[in-house]
């Protein structure tokens, strides 16, 4: 009988020693909130961003990482969410921090929008290796036909360490910085004059 209880007790310290790791949940860091709760002025620009349109194969909540020819999905991580939606949010929140005079969000806004900007990422790459590429094509369309039409495209290279699955959120969320930064927003957007169009 003890010796039945050994044999147990050591199958059981071993099923435990090869027990998979917990399975953590990330997200694209975004910076934190900040303090500044004054009103929006009177007849502020309301910007949209659509959800931007990611390749089929990346555009999951799995946690991906390139070997050559060979896309590995990682076994301790996750995103919490579809990453298209988490880099709407991020993109969203660093054209916001640019435009603190205008209402930039990715909700369906109350009124129809003064400026919309699509995104469509063409491709988004994160190798093993430690290097990271992203190329999108983005547009800025005005409600008002007499206002034009922004179009830019950005072609990211970066590089940054891919050890762990933290590494390689930071290394994503550093493409989708750069993608934000590269967006041009329209002159008219921080000092809006109110009295927009009929």
């Amino acid at each position: 009988m003890a010796r039945r209880t050994a044999w147990m007790a050591l199958a059981a310290l071993l099923l435990a020693g090869c027990a998979a790791p917990p399975l953590r949940f990330y997200t694209l860091s975004q910076p934190p909130a900040g303090d500044d709760s004054r009103p929006l002025p009177d007849g502020a620009a309301v910007i949209e961003v659509g959800r931007l349109i990611l390749p089929n194969d990346v555009d999951s909540e799995d946690l991906l990482l390139r070997d050559g020819d060979v896309v590995e999905r990682s076994p301790t991580g996750r995103w919490v969410s579809r990453l298209s939606l988490l880099a709407t949010d991020l993109v969203t929140a660093r054209l916001a921090a640019r435009a603190p005079d205008a209402l930039v969000t990715d909700e369906w806004p109350a009124v129809a929008p003064d400026y919309r900007v699509m995104i469509h990422v063409a491709r988004l790459d994160v190798a093993n290796s430690g290097h990271g590429s992203l190329d999108a094509d983005w547009q800025i369309s005005a409600r008002h036909p007499g206002q034009g039409l922004i179009r830019g495209r950005a072609n990211i290279r970066l590089a940054g360490r891919t050890a762990t699955d933290q590494d390689v959120v930071r290394l994503e969320t550093a493409l989708f910085d750069r993608l934000a930064s590269s967006i041009r927003l329209p002159k008219e957007i921080n000092g809006y004059p109110g009295d927009r169009p009929p």
